[in-house]
């Protein structure tokens, strides 16, 4: 049977597919669109929580000697649909994400439970030909971002965040309401007291700024106002920023935050550790430039800092020493740390909505994330998620063995075109399938990269059964 048109499914053997033939006529006709003829077969229970439904513009691809067996689709999302064309089937959906081709870049849509939240925006393009339709449908739709995250001041990240909050403008907003941004900028960090800016200073700093947002290898320009921080923007158009004025920073030491009844948000990274350690190295190099450190943020300083922290890091990645003749290293063999302060500085979540919980690690060190799920709780095992969005794009520095023996999930989201540092690393991915598990595991990309395309060949050392999938621009569903 061909796989085209399916919309795989994980879930739970509580849900009957009986139960969709009360469901309104509609449904029922996307169902007959999306899925093959003859699929008539019950849900398979895979997993005691949680279930993953989509429907993929590419064909699905299993491993050597996995099989597939038929079900009837809970959730249907087809690969063009806007996202008030999605048609729930069996109920409320607990958790739904799109993942956007972002190029070698991060952005996420979420909708837990009809509660919105944005997670980084890629790169300007990645707005203005993904993200912008999907944000004009909410609002014609009555609906609002409850929360947008920066997770970190990185190219690929918060671009499209430039081009969004400058076309979103101040109240009454252009695009779509939003109820609160989080943002670590430099005014989010205690600065130390320190002179009045001099003359010399002062140059430095306008001189970055007249630099802007430059990304050589950007596919695309950065942002809409070059001469503009993120900052900037937020405090000028009077956005609920970091639950105040931008001047406290998100970290892990917060208590999480409560969106709706059903909906949360805890902060398991960054560390005010390494926000601090991201602002010092600011001042250091800002120093050997002539910048002393001014006593006040300003709009210069904020524009000069996410203008330098940009692009500050680019190569700063740890380098891989060892080399197989055969290609067969773990990895275990070639992990090394991530040192990037950017990096460390990502804002690392956890979405929970109803039952159902997601890990979105933006490109935090694996070490910080380890050590905050562990405290105070005992190794008995892999803490279990719905899904986990994987550092880094997938980078053999933010995902280490012990990160993958704390967490697991039936579905891994991998974002990357592949274009940058040979993202993702295979062995990533080679190591999350050949974990032992008792359910099948979902890899699920926005490209088709060297890696995953050498992993359609892989067989799990552990017989684990897992499979491959592009989402594109579907809509991925969760249901706890």
């Amino acid at each position: 049977m061909s796989d085209e048109g399916w919309t795989e499914t994980f879930a739970s053997s509580t849900h009957s597919a009986a139960s969709a033939e009360t469901r309104h006529s509609c449904a029922l006709a996307e169902i007959a669109r999306c899925t093959p003829k003859g699929n008539t077969g019950s849900n398979r229970g895979l997993r005691p929580r949680g279930m993953v439904a989509f429907a993929t513009d590419e064909q699905t691809t299993r491993p050597r000697g996995a099989t597939r067996t038929p079900v009837r689709p809970l959730y249907v999302a087809c690969s063009q649909a806007t996202l008030h064309q999605y048609v729930p089937l069996l109920g409320p959906c607990m958790l739904r994400i799109k993942m956007y081709p972002a190029k070698n870049g991060d952005s996420f849509l979420v909708d837990a439970a009809g509660t919105f939240i944005l997670i980084d925006a890629g790169f300007a393009s990645t707005f203005q030909d993904f993200i912008k339709p999907d944000l004009a449908s909410l609002t014609n739709d009555g609906r609002r971002l409850a929360l947008a995250v920066c997770t970190h001041i990185d190219a690929d990240h918060i671009g499209g965040l430039l081009e969004f909050f400058s076309s979103n403008g101040p109240q009454p907003r252009r695009l779509v309401e939003v109820d609160r941004v989080w943002h670590n900028s430099l005014r989010s960090m205690p600065l130390q007291p320190g002179k009045e800016e001099g003359v010399q200073g002062k140059l430095v700093l306008e001189a970055l700024r007249r630099r802007g947002f430059r990304e050589p290898a950007a596919p695309g320009p950065i942002g809409a106002r070059q001469g503009s921080s993120l900052a900037k923007m937020l405090g000028h158009d009077g956005y609920l920023w970091n639950e105040g004025n931008g001047t406290t920073c998100i970290s892990q030491d917060q208590h999480p935050l409560v969106l709706s009844e059903a909906v949360s948000v805890e902060v398991v990274g960054p560390s005010r550790a390494r926000l601090e350690a991201l602002r010092n190295v600011w001042l250091k190099e800002g120093a050997k430039l002539g910048y002393k450190g001014g006593a006040a943020s300003t709009d210069l300083l904020d524009d000069a800092y996410e203008m330098w922290c940009a692009t500050a890091f680019q190569a700063t990645a740890p380098k891989i020493r060892k080399v197989s003749a055969n290609g067969n290293l773990r990895l275990a063999d070639i992990y090394a740390p991530d040192h990037s302060p950017a990096n460390g500085s990502s804002i690392a979540i956890v979405i929970k909505s109803a039952g159902v919980q997601v890990l979105f690690l933006g490109d935090a060190w694996a070490e910080d994330i380890v050590a905050k799920l562990r405290a105070g709780k005992p190794a008995t095992g892999p803490i279990l998620f719905d899904a986990i969005k994987v550092s880094h794009h997938g980078s053999c520095h933010n995902t280490s063995p012990e990160l993958l023996a704390t967490v697991d999930a039936p579905c891994f989201l991998i974002s990357t075109d592949g274009s940058r540092h040979g993202h993702p690393n295979f062995e990533v991915l080679a190591e999350i399938v050949d974990r032992p598990a008792s359910f099948e595991r979902r890899l699920i990309f926005n490209y088709e990269t060297a890696a995953s395309a050498r992993l359609r060949s892989h067989a799990s050392r552990s017989g684990t059964p897992f499979s491959i999938s592009m989402a594109h621009t579907n809509w991925i569903s969760l249901e706890g």
